[in-house]
């Protein structure tokens, strides 16, 4: 089976599993909403309508079988529908809008290293720079992921990827909830 087919097969699976169950934790790969979220964060997932979900909500969509955690900056109402419009926190562009029926739930709490937290619904001024860095500059990208990587894990073993700007990685980790 190749790769892109086995990671859109994982996605769905990991959908259902939310959808049936409500919660879900997924592993972030991608870079689009630095400073926000890194690498390697733990997300608890919630399943919600649309809507529940506010404005500078974090959420989980699926598109074309693969998964993206953007933050939602508007709705859009029309006659027949409506839409929710995200974007990448260091992405210099809106997303296309998403059907209602592409969303799958919204960021509850995200794990790093040891601390667990809830994110902000709004970016701070400091934030909003920083995340603009990441977008513009790929020299200031590159050496954020490599310090990210260093204070990670041990200096022998690196596991930051080199992505060209405003593309996310392929493959997802998740777990499912445990019921005992």
């Amino acid at each position: 089976m190749d790769p892109e087919a086995r990671d859109e097969g994982r996605c769905t699976l990991a959908a259902e599993a939310l959808q049936s169950w409500g919660t879900l934790k997924l592993r972030a790969t991608g870079i689009s909403m630095l400073p926000t979220l890194w690498p390697g964060d733990l997300l608890t997932v919630q399943s919600v309508g649309p809507e529940i979900a506010q404005h500078g909500d974090i959420l989980l969509y699926m598109r074309g079988g693969r998964f993206f955690v953007h933050r939602l900056v508007k709705r859009n109402h029309g006659h027949d529908k409506s839409s929710l419009v995200t974007r990448g926190d260091c992405m210099s562009e809106d997303d296309p809008p998403i059907g209602t029926h592409e969303l799958l739930g919204k960021i509850t709490e995200v794990q790093r290293a040891d601390k667990v937290f809830a994110l902000a619904r709004t970016l701070s001024l400091l934030g909003k720079l920083v995340a603009w860095m990441f977008c513009h500059s790929q020299l200031f990208r590159r050496v954020g992921l490599r310090l990210w990587s260093y204070c990670q894990v041990s200096p022998r073993s690196s596991v930051v990827e080199e992505f060209p700007p405003q593309k996310e990685p392929q493959g997802i980790e998740f777990e499912l909830p445990h019921h005992g």
